[in-house]
């Protein structure tokens, strides 16, 4: 009877929890308060909105979420795997953590592409790719696209998406119209190293960079190529204020203007992820940037 009451009471919290989670105000994702912002990114900014996609990806997610035989099935195989091999590589094999970043749409209007945009001579590049899923909005406006990603399990659903994968450490040698890093700066063991790669390819190419950040900054490893026990960076970072805006002008005077980037447009992003049992969907948010290497 106690388990059944226990069961019971886990129902409802996931019932309330759910309720409130898609019923916030989802136009407050993409605000901000430009009065904290400095006059670079205020003039910089593009105001995107929650859109189809968006709505649609939350659908999805509840309706996984609230399947008890298949989070049942992703529970026990957690408990197994997590013995062998790391989250990201779990969630890899079970196909499930899907993210979601932009809509095709919000990419066009992010990179600016004009109506006679050709993709047949564009070449691009996603480096820490995951499973590919954001990596396929972009791909439909590049001939050829590749990625990086140190996950072995991520790099076979990568090849199943058609996706060219690169060696981590020897993709900086190639020409590619854009060089996209996203959700990778604070998960890089030499996140200043990535920052130097990226204006050295973006400026051989002649090509854009778009960079995603979570904020607030908090840096964690998972991969560390020159210490594969440490989940800490070489370098540390710490970014000034308290707010997301404050943070972005951080982000922006402390690290991509001394890496010798501009700043084109930068935008707002709630970077949502597949919920389980226990929640209906997870959210962080993304400072976007789209920037170009300064020579």
């Amino acid at each position: 009877m106690q388990r059944g009451r226990r069961i019971s009471e886990a129902l409802l919290a996931k019932e309330k929890s759910d309720a409130h989670l898609l019923s916030v105000d989802k136009a407050e994702w993409y605000q901000v308060d430009r009065r904290q912002l400095s006059s670079l990114l205020d003039a910089t900014f593009l105001q995107l909105s929650f859109d189809r996609e968006a709505e649609e990806f939350l659908a999805n997610s509840l309706s996984t979420s609230n399947s008890i035989c298949l989070q049942t099935y992703y529970t026990l195989a957690t408990l197994f795997l997590q013995t062998f091999i790391t989250k990201t590589s779990i969630n890899g094999v079970l196909d499930r953590g899907g993210m979601y970043l932009f809509s095709p749409q919000h990419f066009q209007q992010l990179l600016d592409l004009p109506p006679d945009w050709i993709a047949a001579d564009k070449k691009m590049i996603d480096l820490g790719a995951g499973d590919g899923a954001i990596t396929e909005v972009m791909k439909q406006y590049y001939k050829q696209a590749s990625a990086t990603e140190a996950s072995q399990i991520m790099q076979w659903r990568l090849r199943q998406k058609d996706i060219t994968l690169l060696p981590i450490d020897g993709w900086n040698d190639q020409h590619f119209d854009l060089i996209s890093a996203l959700n990778l700066l604070d998960r890089h063991f030499d996140p200043k190293s990535l920052l130097r790669d990226l204006r050295k390819t973006a400026l051989d190419s002649n090509g854009i960079v778009l960079l995603a950040v979570v904020l607030p900054w908090s840096q964690y490893v998972e991969f560390n190529l020159n210490d594969t026990t440490s989940t800490r960076a070489t370098d540390h970072i710490t970014l000034d204020g308290s707010t997301f805006e404050q943070q972005a002008n951080s982000l922006t005077e402390q690290l991509l203007i001394p890496a010798g980037f501009q700043v084109l447009r930068w935008t707002k992003l709630p970077y949502l992820c597949e919920g389980d049992s226990y929640r209906a969907y997870y959210k962080l948010t993304d400072s976007v940037f789209v920037l170009k290497a300064i020579p």
